[in-house]
C-alpha cells in the first residue's frame, strides 16, 4: 500500500483540510472567556467535556477519509468513510451550533466560530466525496461491458469446461 495522491479527488482534500483546522482550533485557539474577575479563556478541548470526542472523531475520520482514499485501490472502504465524515461531520457541526446559542457565563471567542466553520466543511467534504464517487454512475459509457455469446453459453447438453475448445470436448 503506497500512499498515492493522484487518487485524492478535491472533495477528500476539502473533508481532510477541514478536520486538520478543526483540530488545530480545538486545540489552540481560544473558544470562551469568563467574564469575572481575571479573565480566563478557554480552548475547545477546556470548555466541551462530551462534544469534544465527538469532534475528536470527526477529526479522525477526515484524516482517515483522505488516508484510505490515497491507500486504497478499492473505493468500499474510502466511501464508508465519506458517509461516515458527512454524518459525523454534521453532528459535530449541530453540538457546535447549540454550543454558539447556549454557553451561560462564558464569552464566545473565534475559536468557536472557526471550528464550527471546519466541522460544516468536514460534513460538505464527505458529501462531495459521496457525490463525486456516484458521478461514474451517471455515465454508462463509463462503464466497462461484457458481451456472452447466448448461443453457447450453458446450452443444454453440452459441458463444455472453459479454455476447452469444441474439437478436444468431443474426443
Amino acid at each position: 500500500m503506497t500512499f498515492d495522491a493522484g487518487r485524492l479527488r478535491r472533495a477528500e482534500l476539502i473533508a481532510g483540510g477541514g478536520g486538520v483546522v478543526l483540530l488545530v482550533a480545538m486545540l489552540f485557539v481560544p473558544w470562551f472567556a469568563s467574564g469575572q474577575g481575571a479573565p480566563v479563556s478557554f480552548d475547545g478541548w477546556q470548555a466541551l467535556t462530551f462534544t469534544r470526542w465527538v469532534l475528536l472523531v470527526a477529526v479522525a475520520v477526515s484524516v482517515a477519509l483522505v488516508v484510505l482514499t490515497a491507500t486504497r485501490r478499492a473505493p468500499a472502504i474510502p466511501v464508508a468513510f465519506g458517509m461516515l465524515s458527512c454524518v459525523i461531520g454534521g453532528l459535530a457541526s449541530l453540538l457546535l451550533v447549540y454550543r454558539v446559542l447556549h454557553h451561560p457565563g462564558l464569552s464566545a471567542r473565534a475559536g468557536i466560530y472557526l471550528g464550527l466553520f471546519a466541522a460544516v466543511v468536514v460534513a460538505y467534504g464527505g458529501y462531495r466525496s459521496l457525490r463525486t464517487e456516484r458521478s461514474a454512475l451517471a455515465d454508462p459509457d463509463a462503464i466497462e461491458t461484457v458481451s456472452i455469446d447466448r448461443s453457447t453459453a450453458g446450452a443444454p447438453g453440452r459441458s463444455e469446461s472453459p479454455g476447452r475448445s469444441e474439437s478436444t470436448a468431443s474426443h
